[in-house]
């Protein structure tokens, strides 16, 4: 398989603050990969190397064959990000939302509704974004991720505080997502999700990667469950 993400033997550092160590991994096109660790573990440092808004220490790091760190202007232009709680404005519809986003990204009205039927959520076309539920705002976020056709999607804790149905829903629609080869890399702190969406999962502890493998590995490996496998790893690695 291809690797879209690659990171070679990576190091990071902030005056003595070592926030990664020797991190290689590679994520693969089409997949699902799961970043996981406590807070603190280095998983914020790894997205702002992927996204070339910082420069490693030691080591590599490669999107779609880019240094994102010489070329962050055409690597971000391949990602998408959707974080904890949508950022959207209130005082804006829905509508209003994407076409200001669309304008950002420089693409066409037709963008809008397009991800606006990919993300099930045309009928919420003149609401204001204040008055949507959490779920509602969640699929607004991907819909304007997904506006100027990325490669590559980032997604933090995407059904945080959501109800059973509307984590359904929103997996359901992430599961589509991936179905049309687009990579995504997820980070979460629910287990059930990254067992039900990620095809692989990456486990930091202090900037060291302590675990990688697919869910049912780790299970296998360090189980009964994924959370008794991430407890384990993670206290071993303290």
């Amino acid at each position: 398989m291809r690797g879209v993400i690659e990171l070679l033997h990576v190091t990071k550092r902030y005056g003595p603050v070592t926030a990664l160590e020797d991190l290689t991994l590679e994520v693969h096109e089409g997949e699902i990969f799961g970043l996981l660790g406590p807070n603190g573990a280095g998983k914020t440092t790894t997205l702002r190397l992927v996204a070339g808004l910082a420069r490693p220490t030691q080591g590599q790091v490669r999107v779609a064959g880019l240094d994102p760190w010489q070329r962050g202007e055409p690597v971000r232009r391949q990602m998408g990000v959707v974080l904890d709680g949508g950022l959207l404005y209130d005082s804006l519809t829905v509508r209003e939302n994407l076409l200001l986003f669309a304008g950002l990204f420089g693409v066409r009205e037709q963008a809008v509704r397009d991800a606006m039927v990919q993300m099930d959520i045309a009928d919420l076309r003149d609401r204001l974004a204040g008055r949507l539920s959490k779920g509602q705002r969640q699929r607004v976020a991907l819909a304007r991720a997904l506006l100027h056709g990325p490669r590559l999607l980032y997604l933090d804790e995407p059904t945080s505080g959501l109800d059973p149905l509307a984590t359904d829903d929103l997996h359901r629609l992430i599961g589509n997502l991936r179905g049309q080869g687009i990579t995504i890399l997820l980070s979460s702190h629910d287990m059930a999700e990254v067992e039900a969406l990620c095809d692989r999962v990456c486990i930091l502890q202090r900037g060291r990667m302590i675990a990688c493998g697919t869910p049912a590995e780790l299970k296998a490996r360090h189980g009964p469950s994924l959370t008794d496998a991430f407890i384990q790893l993670t206290r071993r690695g303290c």
